[in-house]
């Protein structure tokens, strides 16, 4: 008979728990990745990067791949290398000069007519010394 009042209270908690999560709301995913093959590159030598991202909220997206070059305390500014709008970007990028080298990817929600960009999600850099 106690085993049976155990099992009755498992079995009960697992039917309370399952309709919370049944009637929690859905959340919109959303993801964004960047990639940098290889992490240490020779002056003149290519880079190759890899975006991704999506955002299943906003119907219209543009993922953005952004370099910036220099040494740290000493970076330029973000510049674009590509741009998707498909949410998956590829660039071949050359190595100049000696260094580092950082790529990231930039989400923007627009309207359909892709105008009034918003930033939705950026990634964290990766980062690529570039040496002689």
């Amino acid at each position: 008979m106690k085993l049976g009042m155990k099992r009755f209270a498992v079995v009960g908690a697992l039917g309370v728990a399952s309709a919370a999560l049944a009637a929690s709301p859905a959340f919109a995913k959303s993801n964004i990745s960047i990639q940098a093959t290889p992490h240490a590159a020779h002056v003149g030598h290519v880079v190759k990067v890899h975006g991704q991202g999506g955002d299943d909220a906003n119907q219209y997206t543009v993922l953005v791949i952004q370099e910036r070059s220099g040494k740290p305390g000493h970076w330029g500014h973000w510049h674009a290398v590509t741009r998707s709008f498909s949410g998956d970007a590829r660039a071949n990028v050359k190595a100049t000069y000696t260094g580092e080298l950082q790529f990231r990817s930039v989400l923007y929600s627009t309207d359909k007519h892709h105008k009034h960009a918003k930033t939705d999600r950026i990634s964290t850099p990766v980062t690529v010394h570039v040496v002689r």
